[in-house]
């Protein structure tokens, strides 16, 4: 098991990542962003991150010192998807375990389909990220590069999880925000002929 994300702290430098408030995000060539606020609070609910043919989406909660929340998720999590037919296994990754399905699906013709994803868990001090990847990055096989895989990560592993001081239930999403000021650069997208010194492909507000 490897290195997962950082705990913010005053001597991190952040100054090259896009803040999430909650979150910070690396600066990755070919990376979209796309945060999901609720209407009403403005808070930010999850945030989709979007690299090459893979989608990751990445939640933060609060969680105790003293406590593993991504065993009681995890568990709960493969139980439901079992509940509903849905194949699906405990595997060995990166950051510990995580869960293997193959979700049914439907495509916008309406056509039926199964796709693979991976449930992600990363427990901090006193926060859990748990990451859903659909996609080329969702599975590793024998016969197909595993490149998208190893892709998406590695952006999780540059994660920088900014817990806070404020006392919280465990189980209570953090919350993610609107960056409050960004450049003409970070919200146009990235042109074929610009360098890869920039810092993000797209950056989207879903309300």
């Amino acid at each position: 098991m490897t290195q997962g994300p950082l705990e913010f702290h005053a001597h991190l430098d952040t100054s090259s990542m896009l803040d999430l408030g909650a979150l910070f995000l690396p600066n990755i060539p070919g990376l979209e962003v796309h945060l999901d606020l609720d209407p009403r609070s403005g808070i930010g609910k999850s945030v989709s991150l979007h690299l090459n043919m893979t989608i990751a989406e990445v939640q933060v909660f609060a969680a105790a010192a003293n406590e593993d929340p991504w065993a009681y998720m995890r568990d709960a999590i493969v139980s439901g998807l079992r509940e509903q037919k849905v194949d699906c296994t405990i595997e060995m990754g990166r950051f510990g375990t995580e869960i293997h399905a193959i979700m049914p699906t439907v495509d916008l013709d309406g056509n039926a389909h199964v796709q693979p994803v991976r449930f992600v868990g990363v427990r901090g001090s006193r926060w859990l990220v748990r990451v859903v990847i659909s996609g080329d990055g969702a599975l590793a096989h024998a016969d197909l590069d595993a490149n998208a895989l190893h892709e998406i990560d590695e952006v999780l592993a540059n994660l920088v999880i900014n817990r806070g001081d404020d006392p919280l239930p465990p189980g209570e999403r953090l919350a993610l925000r609107s960056p409050d000021e960004l450049s003409d650069e970070t919200v146009q997208p990235r042109t074929p002929d610009s360098s890869d010194n920039f810092n993000f492909g797209n950056f989207h507000i879903q309300l």
